[in-house]
Order: structure tokens, then C-alpha cells, then sequence
């Protein structure tokens, strides 16, 4: 029998950074209580529910710190006062996990809000890690449960994921990209008649990616990830473009060591670049 495997903290971290149970549709759609959803990152991670609950604590103080930094900043400040929403607002996150991340842009969002006090716009965050475009479009039934009145939609990252050490079969192809946003725009703008920004993944360092999924089946290509960008972009010229924005600023430090996931200066970069677009 296989012993159980162990982790350091900083595994453990980065796992619940990203993985959040209560956003699993079929959690959403059968929920448990609070602290069920303990107990299974516990057992996943072997170790203590305390243990979550400090990990969890912590990463929730680092998003608190960092939005307390940026406010102190007056146009950030400014941007996040003009922002179009409302009190009887209801704003949904849509993504993957660059949107679930507990220390990311949409996490910042939400706390930048409350801080500065000058709308009760309710926002949720449903972002699950590894979603594609087509997964969205599945869970549709939880959108509709969440009411929105506005939707910030970033995805396409996982759908360029490719599985396979020599075939390398994608997941979504670029067709199917542009198929599946039609469709959730269609949807929730129909459907909802909510309003919708969408925002361009963004991209991806093809050296670090290289190294870092040497010994795993999986792989991201950066052109193909441009090519999702670019369907964005055709879907809506006016879009938040945050590929462009990277590429201009210098992508190295605003990633992480497996080059696809923002680092926290790369999710902060996020935040000001989705801010400024929607106060402009």
C-alpha cells in the first residue's frame, strides 16, 4: 500500500489558493455545511482542519494587506470610487483559476470595494481552477442562481491546455473558444440581461512552462494562447485586454515559475489594469 503522501506548507498554500470546494458545481449545486469543506482540504492535504483554517486565514490577511497598500494610492483609490457599479448591484467573476485564486484580482476587487465604502454592491466569485470555456457553459444553471447584473469574464487559458506527452491533445480548440463565448455572451446579456466585460487572458511564458511541465503530460503553448486572445479581441474590440497589458509591462515578474499563473504582483497588476478600464 501506498503511504500517504506528505506536504510542506508551502504546497499546501499554493493548493488552497487556487482550490476552493464550494465553488465545485456539484458542491454548489448539493451544498454542504462549511465545515465539511474543511474536513475534505484536510484529508486531501493531511493534515489538520486547524491547519486549513490558518492557511486559509493567512491568505485571506495577505489580500487584505495588499488592497490596504493600493488604496493608499489616490488614483488607484479614485478608479475603484468611479467604478459603474451600484448598491443593488450584483457582480460575478467569471473564470478560471486566475479568478479563483484567493490572493487574486477579483478577491482584491471585492475587498477594494468595501474599502472604499461608496457602494453595497454585492460580488461573487465564481471562478473554478481548471475551467474552460465549455465548463462555464455547463454550469450556466449556477450563473443564472447567482442573479448577476454585471459579469467579468476571463477564460480561455485552459482551453489552449494540451494533455499528452507526444500527441498533445488540446482541450478547446480556438473555433469552439469563440463558439462558447458567443453563446455565455448570448446567454447572459439574453438570458439574464446582465451586462458583461470580458477581458483577455493573460499571456503565458513559454520557457517557464517548459521547464516547469518537463517531467508532466500537460503543456500550454504561448501562441495559442495569443490566438485565444485574439478571439476576445474580435468578439469585443473594446474589451479588457490585459495580453496587450502584460506584454507591456514585462511579463517576467508578473508570473509564476510554471509561467501561466500570476504571481501576487502579476494579480495586482490585474486589478489596476480591469479598475482603470471600467472607471475610464
Amino acid at each position: 500500500m501506498t503511504p500517504p503522501r506528505t506536504f510542506a506548507r508551502g504546497e499546501r498554500r499554493q493548493f488552497l489558493r487556487y482550490t476552493r470546494t464550494d465553488r465545485w458545481p456539484l458542491l454548489e449545486r448539493f451544498p454542504v455545511p462549511a465545515a465539511v469543506h474543511t474536513d475534505l482540504l484536510a484529508a486531501m492535504l493531511a493534515c489538520e482542519p486547524d491547519r486549513i483554517e490558518t492557511i486559509v486565514g493567512d491568505l485571506e490577511d495577505e489580500t487584505s494587506r495588499a488592497v490596504s497598500e493600493m488604496m493608499a494610492e489616490a488614483g488607484f483609490r479614485a478608479a475603484v470610487e468611479a467604478l459603474p457599479f451600484h448598491d443593488d448591484d450584483r457582480v460575478v467573476g467569471l473564470g478560471d483559476s486566475i479568478t479563483a485564486d484567493r490572493t487574486g484580482w477579483f478577491e482584491m476587487l471585492a475587498a477594494s470595494i468595501e474599502f472604499a465604502g461608496t457602494s453595497r454592491a454585492e460580488l461573487h466569485n465564481l471562478g473554478v481552477s481548471g475551467n474552460t470555456t465549455a465548463d462555464v457553459l455547463e454550469r450556466y444553471d449556477l450563473i443564472e442562481a447567482a442573479r448577476p447584473s454585471h459579469v467579468l469574464l476571463m477564460l480561455g487559458t485552459n482551453d489552449v491546455r494540451a494533455h499528452g506527452r507526444t500527441g498533445g491533445y488540446r482541450m478547446v480548440t480556438s473555433h469552439e473558444t469563440e463558439r462558447n463565448l458567443r453563446a455565455l455572451i448570448d446567454l447572459i446579456t439574453g438570458d439574464l440581461g446582465a451586462s458583461i466585460t470580458l477581458i483577455t487572458p493573460p499571456p503565458v511564458d513559454q520557457h517557464r512552462i517548459d521547464g516547469f511541465f518537463t517531467a508532466s503530460p500537460v503543456r500550454w503553448d504561448a501562441t495559442t494562447v495569443d490566438e485565444i486572445a485574439a478571439v476576445v479581441r474580435k468578439l469585443d474590440p473594446d474589451c479588457v485586454d490585459l495580453h496587450t497589458a502584460f506584454g507591456t509591462a514585462g511579463s517576467a515578474d508578473l508570473l509564476e515559475a510554471d509561467g501561466v499563473h500570476p504571481t501576487v504582483p502579476g494579480q495586482r497588476f490585474i486589478l489596476r489594469t480591469i479598475v482603470n478600464r471600467l472607471a475610464r
